[in-house]
């Protein structure tokens, strides 16, 4: 009896402590210290939507693939000279991500599950595509968005 009391014990510490040790991992990998003008925004790939522009949970994409919505490219404005941080995660398969304008290339892939981040000033002014660069499924081809910096 006191021996599966233990065992319980240890299962319920085992769970409690996966999601805050996937948590600390998340905020280690966050880039250095960032000034309060940042602007940051989180792009989440999904082989079959493309790039959507906010955090979307995997089990969320069970309700947007009921709703058959079709969705628009993401547009990403800032102002010339912001510091600008983009969040890049994975609904579901490895993406990758280039904006070759800016010199941002994710080589390594974006895992479902793990965010991974992309710092650089925005200084130069104009319209510039970020795309997917793992192919991912069928419409990797269409898997872009827009940053738009202005004046």
């Amino acid at each position: 009896m006191k021996k599966d009391f233990l065992y319980v014990i240890g299962l319920f510490l085992l769970l409690v402590s996966i999601p805050l040790g996937i948590r600390a991992y998340d905020r280690s990998l966050k880039p250095g210290k960032l000034v309060d003008s940042t602007k940051e925004f989180v792009l989440t790939g999904h082989s079959q939507k493309g790039w959507l522009l906010g955090e979307v949970k995997a089990y969320d994409m069970l309700f947007f693939l009921k709703k058959n919505q079709k969705f628009k490219k993401p547009v990403i404005r800032v102002s010339l000279n912001d510091q600008v941080v983009l969040k890049l995660r994975s609904a579901d398969v490895t993406h990758g991500f280039s904006l070759k304008s800016y010199g941002v290339y994710i080589s390594e892939g974006i895992d479902p599950g793990r965010t991974v981040y992309a710092k650089f000033k925005a200084d130069k002014v104009g319209s510039f595509v970020f795309a997917c660069t793992v192919f991912c499924g069928d419409v990797h081809h269409s898997m872009q968005g827009m940053l738009i910096v202005e004046k």
